[in-house]
């Protein structure tokens, strides 16, 4: 009844996955223009083929000093370089400039842009103007060229220069941004492209530029922001982006880290996420494959984002195969964004359509409250289970914990979801297998066709609960997005396989002789046989953990990662191995070997395993960032594949077993 009531967190979660379905592919503009000017195409001609790909939104970085410089429309050096050149070869010259630089102090790596152009010449004045103050930057005019001396201290912008070239010059590292490109953005829209705008920080002290962000936003009707560079703003508050994206209703692309935990963090971009109710969505950007050996192995990261991390924005640059020539890379990418959208298409997402705005309803303390007394509940259940407990101990627990319950959650001002979401995924696995060696142990007499599909009724049943309980718990908004993560998967992993011991001396060596059993344990000698188990557990163990988590340091095998390509062709979601290769075979074999000779030992053994199997069932659903139809999908088809694969472990032991006895 408790777990009927706290609806509202899954209620919330649901909903919001419900109006996440939609998937758009962005591609940035500067980097491919970059790899087409290398390659020699003709950048509307990539275009072209991007939208003939799928790809309908283009993000578009702020111009800068050196993106000028590469184009050939100003001059870029330090004022070191400027002050030689000009004192050397032109010293009439350098007398005006000492005159227009005055008492001003300018240091060697300044830098020093210069043009001749006139209508270049009043951009600069513009938009350098509306980023710096007056003691920020030095222009005058000399001999027809015109002259920018940046004096504020700047920053590397995307910045690729080897440590060699950034001792050699320092100031090829610096840059300045000087907003968007108005007529990239005009040709872009003409062309039908949706676009997306990546600001930043300014490092000057004038904020006259935040202006040009609403005219941008509303004269194109961007809806999607994805903030360039390390901090959103120099000033230590946000107002400015925060305003503007309540005002114009936008999305904010957070970009998933390289690592897959969290996010890439940007100074003020927590506070803005949190001051604007979480006006967010996800962002994988194409830059993490670089590492990547195959373009299938890049392809299927594409894919698994979208699906088994909840990814909803690619982020696409070109890829950067040195193998490869730039035209040849540029193809590969337009071709790999293709299959991409034919694959989910298929999975039945939309690309390209607009991404919708969520619910930023996070649940309440009773909520919190109720999801307390179902664990409280549960706790109990399974300790009166575990020890016989009599009825006046059970009062007196649920009366202290129901105290604790409202206290916590009540009176303190302090979130309890993430410990809820733990206490869930360890007590559930924990509970169904004690309920499994109950049943076994007191049914041993009941046909082996009623015991297999109880069995399963009992594991799967139990650990629903408790994926119901941590998607309920960890429901809202921060946690689909990953901005809030499930803490503890390590000990999520283990601590079930510790107390299934437990519970398994407790089911087959009650009143008293649990500690007497275990120091006999102790006491025994032990073989060789003993002892290559025990190492062959300590591995497995060892395993099971180094492969559980984003931070497992042991690498997938190539024939897995083959093995894990062909079933998410076959499914949604791929099933998880623990599932369908130990978890439900490991069940299988052990209610069948129990039933034929009653060793209790067999369920021991065998019964870790199917506990793998029942951790891993309601850890699909402590990836909070999964939708729950993906998590509910892939454990579904474990169970399947779970079911096939047990039934031919068991034809395998009777076939040995048939053997053995022909043998004797």
């Amino acid at each position: 009844m408790t777990l009927v009531l706290a609806f509202t967190g899954i209620n919330i979660r649901m909903s919001n996955e419900a109006r996440n379905k939609n998937v758009i592919t962005v591609a940035d503009y500067g980097e491919f223009q970059k790899t087409a000017s290398m390659a020699q195409r003709d950048m509307d001609d990539i275009l072209q083929e991007l939208k003939e790909s799928g790809v309908k939104t283009i993000a578009v970085n702020e111009v800068t000093l050196r993106d000028l410089a590469n184009r050939g429309d100003i001059q870029l050096t330090s004022f070191a370089e400027y002050s030689s050149l000009t004192q050397n070869y032109f010293p009439e010259k350098w007398e005006q400039v000492q005159k227009a630089i005055g008492d001003a102090t300018i240091y060697p790596f300044n830098l020093t842009a210069v043009t001749s152009d006139a209508e270049t010449a009043e951009f600069l004045e513009e938009r350098l103007r509306s980023r710096f103050t007056n003691d920020e930057m030095i222009s005058f005019k000399t001999n027809g060229q015109n002259c920018f001396i940046i004096t504020a201290e700047l920053d590397p912008i995307n910045t690729q220069v080897s440590k060699d070239e950034k001792e050699k010059n320092p100031s090829q590292e610096i840059d300045a941004r000087l907003g968007f490109d108005e007529e990239v953005l005009n040709k872009l829209k003409s062309q039908g492209f949706d676009l997306v705008l990546r600001p930043a920080a300014n490092p000057g002290s004038n904020t006259q530029f935040l202006d040009e962000y609403w005219k941008y936003v509303e004269d194109y009707n961007v809806k999607l922001l994805i903030f360039a560079g390390n901090k959103l703003s120099q000033a230590p508050e946000v107002k400015w982006a925060e305003q503007l994206v309540k005002d114009n209703d936008l999305t904010i692309g957070i970009i998933e880290a390289a690592t897959q935990i969290q996010y890439v963090k940007q100074d003020g971009l927590d506070e803005l996420m949190e001051n604007t109710g979480y006006a967010i969505n996800r962002v994988y950007s194409s830059s993490n494959d670089e590492f990547v050996k195959t373009p299938d192995e890049r392809y299927y990261r594409w894919v698994r984002g979208v699906i088994d991390r909840g990814i909803r924005i690619l982020y696409v640059v070109p890829f950067k195969d040195q193998k490869k020539s730039y035209s040849q890379n540029l193809d590969d990418t337009i071709n790999m964004i293709s299959r991409f959208h034919d694959t989910i298409l298929d999975k039945g997402f939309t690309i390209n359509q607009p991404l919708n705005q969520l619910s930023a309803q996070i649940p309440g303390k009773m909520h919190r409250l109720i999801v307390s007394l179902s664990l409280l509940l549960g706790g109990t259940l399974y300790l009166m289970y575990l020890f016989t407990m009599r009825r006046r101990w059970v009062g007196y627990l649920l009366g202290a914990g129901i105290i604790i319950c409202l206290a916590a959650n009540l009176l303190l001002d302090i979130d309890f979801s993430k410990l809820y979401a733990l206490a869930a995924a360890i007590l559930y696995p924990s509970f169904s297998g004690l309920l499994l060696l109950l049943y076994l142990r007191d049914n041993q007499e009941t046909s082996l066709w009623v015991k297999i599909p109880v069995s399963l009724v009992i594991v799967v049943i139990v650990n629903a609960l408790g994926a119901y309980t941590v998607v309920t718990s960890l429901a809202d908004i921060r946690y689909i997005m990953n901005v809030g993560i499930f803490s503890g998967v390590k000990i999520s992993f283990l601590m079930p396989l510790l107390l299934f011991i437990l519970n398994y001396y407790s089911c087959f060596y009650r009143e008293g002789s649990i500690k007497h059993k275990f120091m006999e344990l102790l006491r025994q000698k032990p073989n060789y046989l003993v002892l290559s188990l025990f190492m062959i557990g300590i591995l497995a163990v060892y395993i099971y953990l180094g492969r559980s988590g984003n931070t497992s340091g042991i690498q997938v095998s190539s024939l897995e990662i083959r093995i894990r390509e062909i079933l998410e062709n076959l499914f949604l979601a791929r099933p998880r191995f623990k599932e369908f290769l130990i978890g439900y075979p490991s069940l299988l074999a052990m209610v069948y070997l129990f039933h034929k000779y009653k060793q209790p030992a067999i369920t021991l053994v065998l019964g870790l395993g199917a506990m793998m199997g029942s951790i891993s069932m309601v850890n699909s659903f402590c990836h909070v960032f999964t939708a729950v139809t993906i998590s509910l999908n892939r454990t579904l088809g474990g169970l399947m594949l779970g079911l096939i694969s047990g039934l031919l472990l068991v034809v395998f032991i009777k076939a040995g077993e048939w053997v053995v006895e022909r043998i004797n």
